[in-house]
Order: C-alpha cells, then structure tokens, then sequence
C-alpha cells in the first residue's frame, strides 16, 4: 500500500492539480475583479516559483555532502517493501526531500488563497506523501522537514504583492493577448509540476545523452 502511494502520481499530483484549478476558476458574486486577480496571481506565482525552487532542491542534494538513503544504510537493517524497485533511489542523495518541498510549497500556495484547503493539503501532504517515504527508508525525518520548511518559506512569499506582481504580470498579459495559449501554457506547466516534471527530466535526460553521443562520434 505504502509503494503505491509512493509510486502512483495520482495520488500525489492529482488532488493538489484538481484543487489548483477549482481555487483558480472559482469566482463569487461578491469578489470584485481586484480579488479574483489576487488569487489568481498568488496561484500563479506559487506554480513559476516551484521550478526555480526544486531546481535549488535539486542542486543543493548534488552540491551538499551525499547522503545515503535509509533504505541503504547497512546499519538500520531496512528491507525494500513489495512493489518498490530500490535501484530507483541509489544515486540520489536523500537530502533535502524534492517531493516535500514541492507539495508543501504548493499547499502553502493554495493556504494563502484558501485556509481550508491549504489545511487540508498540509495534513494530506504529510500522511499521504511524506510519511510513506519516510516509511518506506527513501528519507530520514530531517529531509522531509527541511524540504517542507524551504516550499513553505518560498511560497510564502506570495504574499508579498511586489514581488508577485513582477513574477506574474508578464504572465497575465498573455492571458490578455491569447486567453486559450495562457490556460493551454498554464496546465502543461501545472500537470508537469503535479507529476514533479517527471517526463521533462527524461526527455532533457535523453536529450543529453543524444548530445554527449554526438559529441563523441564529431571527436572520432
């Protein structure tokens, strides 16, 4: 059950893209243009900061000292559960956790616009994703909080008008130019950030590669 949860990017992405998009086209005859536009600023800035954030998570795993994973570490006797492939996770260090930075940030995002929702998604980002890899030995306790605590401060700074004004409005002026290009932009961006750009990195992965091997044959 745990591998599944672990595994299935439905589970994960799935109900934080669902609720992204309910919180984006909901409207009330009572909020004024000026609310609506809040709101869907502050979605939009916590959507565009969650690239540049996990590129620094990812950095930061490769820069800082490597650490092994708890499912590796000899001395904690870890088991791999049924369904897991172990190899998955060999050559990734554990520090911080990606998956906790990104859905907190995104919780944190959608909290600011929705108190009850963001509740919501913080209980669900703990027992539903964070403490299946904890379980699981693909993070020690101190990953899961550091990753949760930098998607939370990054978030957070939605809140700041200037700095989400800067960030969105290049943004909000396609919508203005090609409503059906923005949103067309807009879920691509946000089913790739549910899925933590999962088809990106392999096509950047083989991409790479590709170009290593024709670097290869021009030097023979």
């Amino acid at each position: 059950m745990l591998s599944f949860l672990e595994a299935n990017q439905l589970v994960k992405g799935g109900l934080f893209l669902t609720l992204y998009y309910f919180l984006w086209f909901q409207s009330k005859d009572h909020e004024n243009d000026a609310k609506v536009l809040e709101k869907r600023q502050i979605l939009l800035y916590t959507l565009l900061a969650c690239i540049p954030g996990l590129i620094a998570v990812r950095a930061l795993a490769a820069l800082l000292p490597f650490r092994t994973r708890p499912l590796y570490n000899p001395d904690l006797h870890l088991r791999a559960a049924a369904g897991m492939i172990p190899q998955n996770f060999a050559s990734w260090s554990s520090f911080p956790s990606d998956h906790s930075f990104l859905f907190f940030a995104l919780a944190t995002g959608i909290f600011l616009v929705n108190r009850k929702l963001g509740y919501f998604l913080y209980l669900y980002a703990t027992l539903i994703i964070a403490l299946p890899r904890l379980f699981l030995g693909i993070h020690y306790p101190s990953d899961l909080l550091v990753g949760a605590l930098m998607g939370i401060g990054l978030a957070w700074t939605a809140s700041w008008p200037g700095l989400r004004s800067l960030v969105t409005v290049p943004a909000f002026r396609l919508l203005d130019f090609s409503p059906g290009l923005f949103h067309g932009c807009l879920f691509f961006i946000a089913e790739q950030t549910a899925g933590l750009y999962n088809p990106l990195r392999s096509v950047a992965l083989g991409l790479w590669k590709l170009t290593h091997l024709l670097l290869t044959q021009v030097r023979h």
